[in-house]
């Protein structure tokens, strides 16, 4: 039932909402992005997915006076956002590489790490996903419309419809919008890193 839609949004009790989805829950990169609202509707709770639609949702419900109440862990930390570009069908042995090589130019590791972020396309990149499971750091992906948006340099990434990748995304949900290593080729990988 659940996999029908991109998004749930529930106006009833959390409990209500968790033992209702959770026979149906399958895995956080097939299952829709769930948002409860409380009885009130002065809240949006992103329940599941808040990655991948939930927050965003929860943030459009601001249009509707409700606060959206945030908790994933990308929100409250510090720390660097590496943006990653690929050709289809990496390996996430590659993309793994590529993203500490990068950290190694910048005398950074894994740890220093807040997310990784990369174009809304890559959605269903197996070896990205792989890659940052692995790792087990957040995977944010960002519109093209967002991107386009954004006051970037264009790259070769306009052959796709979209100006940029790597720094793009990296910036995208960087805190201070500064970019620390500007776009590297480590094979099929992009990465670039802001803080």
């Amino acid at each position: 039932m659940l996999g029908k839609f991109d998004c749930v949004v529930a106006y009833m009790p959390i409990g209500v909402v968790v033992r209702s989805i959770c026979p149906y829950l399958r895995g956080k990169w097939v299952d829709p992005a769930v948002v409860v609202l409380d009885k009130l509707m002065r809240f949006a709770v992103p329940l599941i997915g808040g990655h991948h639609g939930a927050n965003a949702v929860a943030e459009k419900l601001r249009g509707l006076g409700m606060t959206p109440v945030i908790t994933t862990s990308a929100e409250f930390s510090d720390g660097l956002c590496v943006g990653v570009g690929c050709r289809r069908g990496v390996s996430s042995d590659d993309i793994l590489k590529a993203i500490n090589s990068a950290l190694d130019e910048i005398e950074a590791n894994l740890d220093d790490v807040r997310l990784i972020a990369t174009i809304e396309l890559k959605r269903n990149e197996r070896g990205l996903i792989e890659a940052v499971d692995r790792i087990k750091k957040p995977l944010m992906f960002v519109p093209v419309e967002d991107i386009n948006r954004m006051d970037v340099k264009e790259t070769k990434a306009v052959k796709i419809g979209v100006k940029n990748v790597a720094e793009a995304c990296a910036l995208f949900y960087s805190k201070k919008k500064e970019l620390i290593l500007p776009k590297r080729v480590y094979g099929g990988v992009t990465i670039a890193i802001a803080r």
